[in-house]
């Protein structure tokens, strides 16, 4: 008996809901990665079946998306009609590696930029929203943590939609407004401190005739 697969399995199944659903289901190859005993696999399958599990789970996955949540709220707003399905996927096939969360925003990205790739998101606005906060994050890695006023990091971002129309209401976890003007929005990104301001360069819209939404 290995007292430390026992906990590893409790661990990672709270870890991954998903995963307790199927075994709740009747699928006990989810246990087969951990050298069990027939009584800690009972063990384990009962536990899975408690409410408190399901609580411990909700607790888990409010963890797990925190730092997502941190650094991608306009994607995740975006993405809110599929955004659990997309988290149990990401989830399910990414344990953590470490119990501190840190890696969640990594896999996170890897995912969202798979999908995107491969045509999966049909979601307005999206592509950019999510190039914009990547581009959010990047100027805060290479800021290093430093929150003094006086320095400052920047990039030049490409919007297809007036970014003056679209960041607002996202901005307050609101959706903009469907069917915005497309173009070309040239925009500086600058981080200021712990302050992100957009500065537009460049606009030139599409004639009217060419305006649909994206």
């Amino acid at each position: 008996m290995s007292l430390q697969a026992f906990q590893q399995a409790i661990v990672e199944l709270t870890l991954a809901p998903r995963r307790v659903r199927r075994l709740l289901q009747g699928d006990l190859s989810v246990l087969d990665k951990y050298d069990l005993t027939e009584r800690e696999r009972q063990r384990i399958l009962f536990a899975a079946g408690q409410p408190g599990m399901e609580l411990n789970c909700t607790i888990a996955r409010g963890n797990r998306f925190e730092p997502v949540a941190e650094l991608f709220p306009m994607t995740c707003t975006l993405l809110k009609p599929v955004l659990r399905e997309l988290l149990d996927e990401i989830w399910e096939d990414a344990p953590p590696t470490n119990y501190q969360f840190s890696g969640e925003d990594e896999a996170f990205i890897k995912a969202v930029r798979r999908k995107l790739a491969a045509g999966e998101f049909a979601i307005e606005y999206l592509d950019e929203i999510f190039s914009y906060e990547s581009s959010c994050a990047e100027l805060a890695r290479r800021m290093g943590g430093e929150t003094n006023p006086n320095d400052e990091s920047e990039a030049i971002l490409e919007f297809r939609h007036p970014p003056d129309l679209l960041l607002p209401p996202l901005s307050e976890y609101k959706l903009p407004p469907s069917g915005l003007p497309t173009g070309s929005y040239r925009a500086r990104l600058i981080l200021r401190g712990e302050r992100f301001d957009v500065e537009m360069l460049s606009a030139i819209a599409d004639p009217p005739d060419s305006n649909r939404p994206n």
